[in-house]
This record gives structure tokens, sequence and C-alpha cells, in this order.
């Protein structure tokens, strides 16, 4: 009996990037991003909230701080290889190649394609009530950009993919990577630090935040649809919000001599279990058998949430951003009363994107396929596996001031490099796992009871590309395999590189080995910094 199935199936095909591009970028507000992230020791007004809490030791009275980073990030994907030729029917677009893809977002809260991700905090020393006490409450958000929008880049412009459109135009090569995608991750916190000792500080940071997280893809929606026959896809999208997300940090920064002065920070992982809604959309060839097919609710107990329709499904994700832990020192330059002229400080850091939360997420369906009304198959659990290794960072930076009467400007710049995110292979469009280098200028100007500080920055992720030219094409869907000689590599080897179209009828060991993303990458991101502070 051959089948033909399964639209609705692949609820668990999408699942949004709450790295945003994700993987973290260097810096928190202005004047940290502006020494392109090598704070840890210096870090000494309401940044210190999510860079190190200890840093608030360093203010006095009450201090309210105001910053963000405005991020546009660039990318371009080109696949490598050509439209499969189809046996069911003949398309123009058979055997070309395949068209370059650009990340175009339509951002509700940007500016000309700039994301601000801010800080805000308020920190007191409550009168001196706890001498050696700091107290602060705030908020601030992952620095990241997780926003996505792929549009086939042509000689008419730029055209954003539209699913059951002119079948006629050739597909967006990245659609089973992803569509589109937006994040939001904010994390209301509190923290207090403690001066032990003249030359010793210590803190902590408690946050409870919330995420919401929004993403389409398009997927196989007849199994083993490996020439891509955009008529058998279907196109599935998430809305899903976590209202209670937490995480902590800890830090400590050491005075050993004047002019030294070094800093350490963990961060905990920031859990994310998201609950909410997928919809729907099937191709006009999409059935079982022949016969049409809907999606709807489990008929045993959730799995996830219960009040599942035909029209919304009630799902799960579950991803981290992961735990990280930064080490740096600086050296003041110090004038001959004393005072700082400027400085220099070294940062080196270590990111867990190899933790089996924030390499691949978890989506949990309650929905099952109904032919004529009777449920027919059930939507196993799944993994959105990105291949993630452990990033490690290396950030220099530091500032100069120059004394205009009682005030100063002060001016800063910073470099950095981050290694590589996604291993061999793993590059993906949702996701920036490429490695990085950060360069960056930004300038202060403080007068005795505020400060303002604007920046600038560009981080390149320069060209990327994945090897190999694992493309199966089998027209009777009989043998799989790269070259469609029926072997495919195990799931989790070495040798199987790149994400699949996920199949949610069957477990994650047992997923179709197509991977949609080899060719080349290029990207970067533009930075601009804004921030101000007051004390009194």
């Amino acid at each position: 009996m051959k089948l033909r199935w399964l639209a609705g199936f692949a609820i668990l095909g999408v699942v949004p990037a709450a790295q945003a591009g994700g993987l973290y970028l260097p810096g928190s507000g202005a004047v940290s991003t502006s020494r392109a992230g090598a704070a840890v020791a210096s870090t000494d007004d309401g940044e210190a909230l999510s860079i190190n809490p200890a840093g608030l030791a360093k203010s006095k009275g009450t201090t309210i701080t105001i910053s963000m980073a405005l991020i546009n990030y660039a990318m371009e994907f080109t696949r490598r290889g050509t439209y499969d030729d189809l046996s069911a029917e003949a398309l123009p677009y058979e055997g070309t190649p395949y068209p370059t893809v650009r990340n175009d977002p339509d951002l509700a809260l940007g500016f000309g394609g700039f994301q601000p991700v801010p800080v805000f905090a308020i920190s007191s020393d409550l009168g001196g009530k706890v001498p050696n006490l700091r107290v602060a409450v705030g908020l601030y958000a992952p620095n990241a950009y997780p926003f996505r929008e792929l549009c086939t880049v042509g000689a008419n412009g730029c055209r954003k993919y539209v699913f059951n459109g002119d079948f006629n135009e050739a597909p967006n090569p990245a659609r089973y990577d992803i569509t589109k995608q937006e994040a939001a991750v904010i994390l209301p916190s509190i923290a207090a630090s403690y001066r032990i000792l003249p030359e010793l500080d210590i803190g902590a940071r408690f946050s409870a935040g919330f995420a919401h997280l929004k993403s389409t893809v398009t997927i196989w929606g007849n199994p083993a649809n490996t020439v891509e026959y955009v008529k058998e896809d279907a196109l599935f999208s998430v809305d899903a919000k976590d209202s209670f997300v937490p995480a902590f940090g800890a830090g400590v920064t050491y005075r050993p001599a004047p002019a030294i002065e070094i800093g350490a920070a963990y961060n905990s992982a920031v859990s994310i279990s998201a609950k909410g809604d997928a919809t729907s959309e099937t191709g006009p060839n999409v059935g079982l058998n022949g016969m049409p097919i809907t999606i709807g609710p489990s008929d045993g107990e959730p799995r996830c949430a219960p009040g599942g329709t035909v029209q919304k499904q009630k799902v799960c994700v579950e991803l981290d951003l992961p735990m990280t832990a930064t080490l740096g020192g600086r050296y003041k330059f110090l004038d001959a009363e004393g005072k700082q002229r400027g400085d220099v400080e070294l940062n080196v850091g270590w990111e867990n994107w190899s933790a089996e939360r924030a390499s691949n997420y978890r989506v949990v369906a309650d929905a099952q396929i109904y032919l004529n009304g009777t449920p027919n198959l059930g939507i196993k659990d799944n993994l959105i596996m990105h291949g993630f290794k452990d990033v490690f960072t290396a950030r220099v930076g530091g500032s100069y001031d120059i004394p205009q009467g009682e005030n100063v400007i002060q001016l800063r710049g910073g470099l950095g490099y981050d290694t590589a995110a996604a291993k061999t292979g793993w590059l993906r469009a949702d996701v920036d796992g490429a490695s990085r280098t950060t360069m960056t200028l930004g300038a202060g100007y403080k007068a005795k009871r505020w400060k303002v500080d604007i920046g600038g920055g560009l981080i390149l992720d320069g060209e990327a590309t994945n090897p190999g030219n694992c493309n199966p094409v089998v027209k009777d869907r009989a043998m799989l395999g790269c070259n469609g000689d029926g072997v495919e590599n195990p799931v989790g080897s070495d040798e199987r590189q790149g994400p699949d179209p996920i199949n949610p009828i069957v477990v994650p060991d047992a997923q179709i080995e197509a991977p949609t993303n080899k060719g080349t990458f290029n990207g970067h991101y533009i930075l601009f910094m804004l921030g101000f502070s007051t004390w009194f």
C-alpha cells in the first residue's frame, strides 16, 4: 500500500532559536559593548547587573542607568547545487542553481533593521544603613539577534516566500531550515554586592524573566520528499510563551594593587519551557492514501497542555541559553595623585553551547493526524538539532580619559574573537554559529551628576562554508542516503552533518538524512550603542 501523507504532522518541525542568531554578542549596554565586552573587571554602573554584579560595589549613593545596544544582522546564504527534477510534473525552475537568500526581517520594535537590546538598572547603598552593601533592581535582555525572515535575492529585489503561492516560482532553498522567526527574552532582576575588604567585592543576581518565541518553517508534508517537491510541503508556525524564566549569576572583583583589578563572573543557564499554539497549512498534494488529512488534539492524556483544536494544536518548546563563565584582568593608568586616566582590560570566557538543551531543542505536541475524522497517526516528541560545541572568547578593551575642567570625555575601544559554535557542517540560517571578530569604538561625556555614552561597532562572521554535497534524489522514494544508495549516516555521528527536515511521526534517531544547509554563509553585525546614567 503506497502512502502519501502528512501535512500537519510537522508541528514539531518548527522551533524558534531564542539565542537569536544566537549566540551571545559581546557586552550588555553602551559602555561594555563599546569595549568589545571586555568589562568583567571594570564595570561599575547599572550594566554590572548582567555583566558582574560585584561591580555594583564601586558606585556610591543611588545610580540610575538606561543603556542599550542597537543591533543589525546582515546574513546571506547560497545553497550548493540545483533544484531537483520532479517526476510528478515539470516546473520551470528544475535544474537551475539555488539562488541566494538574505535575512530581511520586519521588526515590530526596531529601527530600520536595528533591534534595541536594553539594560535598565537602579542601584543604591540604602543611605549607608548597611555599610558596604549595595542593592540593585532592573532588567536586561541577552545581547543577541534572533530575528529571521529569509527572502530570495533576484533581479527584481528580494522576494519573501509565500507558501502555496505561484508554484512556477522557485521556492526559497532555505525554507526547511527557517522561514521566519522572532524571539524576546527579558530578564527582570535583583542583585546585591558587598565589599568584604577594601580590595575585595562580591555580588550576586537573581532573575525571573519571560520569553516569547515565534517561528515559521516549511517541512515535508509527505515523507521522503527528497526531491523537495513544493506541492508536498507543509508550512507550520509556533507561537509560545514562558512566563517564568529563572536565572542567576555571581561575581567577584579583587584589587591586589592600586593599578590592578581582577574580575570573574558566572551566569547560569537560562532555561525556557514555553507553551503555546501551533498552526499548519498544507500543499495541494499532501494526503494519506490519496485522501486529505487534518491535525487535531491527542485523544490521550495531554503531554504538553489540554485544549488543542483542529485550528490550533498545543505545543511545548524546551531549550536553554547556556551557562557562561568569564575571567578578566585590567591595568589602570594612574596619574601622580592616584586618579585613573585610562585602563586596558583582557577577558577570556566560556559558553556551554554543547549542553543538551542548548544544542538540541525539544518539542512536544499534543496532536495527531486525523483521517475522515478518526485518529490515525500520533506525533512523536522530537529534537531540533544544531550541532553546537562550546564557545571560547577573548576580548581586549580599554578607555582613556580627557579632562574638561570638572568634566571628562571618555574614549573607549575594543577587539574580540569568539570561536565557532557550530561543528563542521552545522552552520545554519536560523542560528549564527560561525566564529566572530568584533571591533568597537565609543565615547562618553561625564559631568558631576550624569553621563552620556555612545558607540558603534562591527562584528564580522566572514565567509563560512559547510562542506560536502549530501543531496539525496530518489524519485521513487525507495532508496535513501546522501547518494540514493540506501546507506544513511547514523544520527549524531560526525559523518552526519547538518539539519534534516523533521518527520515528527518518527523518533529523532530515525529521521531521514537530507541536510538542507550545504553551501556558503556570509554575515556581519552592525552595532550602535547609546546610554545615560545619573547618580545622587
